[in-house]
């Protein structure tokens, strides 16, 4: 690493290289050389410079894993990770640093080649969520490959009122964010929303004025109206007055969903089974749609219904059917009569465990930290798991992860 002090512009690459970084400042550059040795990335080179300097470290060497370049002070920021990232024919995970803070350049930026952005001042825990995401295999990690607008978008929607669905939604955040992932938890439901009540956390002021005013929307003003719950998991919801009404634009929703992106690696959603403008979009460009059914008659034809609405406007979405609450409801279908209705597969069954659900309420806990049984905790794994799209045991990161995919 000594040689990671110097500038890098006339120095020669290893054959090699895991991770080239031209930092501008010094603060940031010693922030990424700490994270460097804790995650244990043998032959990583951080050294003083920026876009400039990249390219022409690239014209003359074979591409790193991971380039991470400081775009402080570029004239064209957009223009000089398009060419980095023609330099390196899509073997190399580009990461952004710099100082704007705008929504609208970091879009650029992603179309330009770039898979993140980070806004200065970076932290330790920032850099190392951002190269975990990175320097993963992406075979192993659906949920970055899948989503072309950076955080993977899960969207959770009840086929009827009672089915559990915010129940569910903020007990795969939770479970996401144990695993050190960075998770929003979006409520849509303005007036009736329940999560932040489920987890005994006060909502956040600002969600409407954040939908209603999109133009006025960075991660500064999202912070502001997030509750936390844990360094992981925040929360956008609302407990607007009953008698407010108000129109709410798809442009706010969608710069809200674009501005989470640079800070989080999934938004888990709960969509009001109210179908209005807001949760067709979601339904429209979620990467999974969860269909949340108890196995009621009315849950079968309104599950039915929902799902055929779902195909009829995306034939490619992915969507999976979660029975939940099974053997709590009075008059339940038997499982096979009701995929026969509906016409396929229940993708996952989560039986009603009446003591996890009264301990969730009484403690304002999720149900996955407070279920004690087997199959109850094996159940919401497994539903976690399906709706990121990684696959049970990768979720968590380590040096010796990193270690093995560089042979230190």
């Amino acid at each position: 690493m000594a040689a990671a002090k110097n500038k890098m512009s006339g120095a020669i690459m290893p054959l090699e290289t895991p991770l080239l970084a031209l930092i501008a400042d010094d603060t940031t550059r010693e922030t990424l050389r700490g994270v460097v040795r804790q995650l244990g990335l043998n032959g990583a080179l951080v050294g003083e410079g920026g876009a400039a300097a990249a390219r022409t470290l690239l014209t003359t060497t074979k591409p790193p894993g991971l380039l991470i370049v400081d775009i402080t002070g570029s004239e064209d920021p957009v223009q000089d990770i398009e060419g980095l990232a023609a330099l390196c024919q899509n073997a190399t995970a580009i990461i952004a640093v710099g100082l704007l803070n705008d929504v609208r350049l970091y879009r650029r930026l992603r179309e330009a080649g770039a898979e993140d952005y980070l806004v200065k001042p970076v932290t330790g825990e920032m850099l190392t969520a951002a190269l975990t995401s990175a320097l993963t295999p992406k075979a192993s990690v659906a949920a970055t490959q899948a989503s072309p607008h950076g955080a993977r978008r899960i969207a959770l929607i009840g086929s009827r009122g009672g089915t559990g669905t915010t129940t569910l939604a903020v007990s795969v955040a939770w479970d996401l964010a144990k695993s050190r992932r960075k998770v929003i938890l979006l409520d849509l439901d303005l007036h009736f929303g329940s999560t932040a009540l489920s987890l005994d956390i006060e909502p956040g002021r600002g969600l409407r004025d954040l939908l209603t005013h999109p133009d006025r929307i960075d991660t500064l003003l999202i912070d502001a109206a997030s509750g936390r719950a844990g360094d992981h998991l925040r929360i956008l919801s609302a407990e607007e007055p009953l008698e407010d009404s108000f129109e709410l634009s798809r442009e706010g929703l969608m710069t809200v969903l674009d501005t989470v992106s640079t800070s989080s690696e999934f938004v888990v959603i709960d969509v009001p089974r109210v179908l209005g403008p807001l949760s067709r979009q979601i339904l429209a460009t979620a990467d999974v749609i969860g269909v949340v059914t108890d196995l009621s008659l009315p849950a079968m034809r309104d599950t039915q219904r929902l799902v055929s609405l779902i195909k009829n406007e995306r034939g490619d979405a992915e969507t999976l059917i979660i029975a939940n609450r099974v053997g709590g409801v009075a008059g339940e279908i038997g499982l096979a009569d009701f995929e026969r209705a509906i016409g396929g597969k229940v993708d996952h069954s989560i039986r009603f465990d009446k003591v996890a659900a009264v301990a969730a309420a009484e403690s304002a806990k999720p149900l996955a930290e407070v279920a004690k049984t087997p199959q109850t905790q094996k159940s919401l794994r497994e539903l976690t798991d399906a709706l990121s799209g990684v696959a049970s045991g990768e979720k968590t990161k380590s040096a010796s992860l990193f270690k093995g995919l560089f042979g230190g």
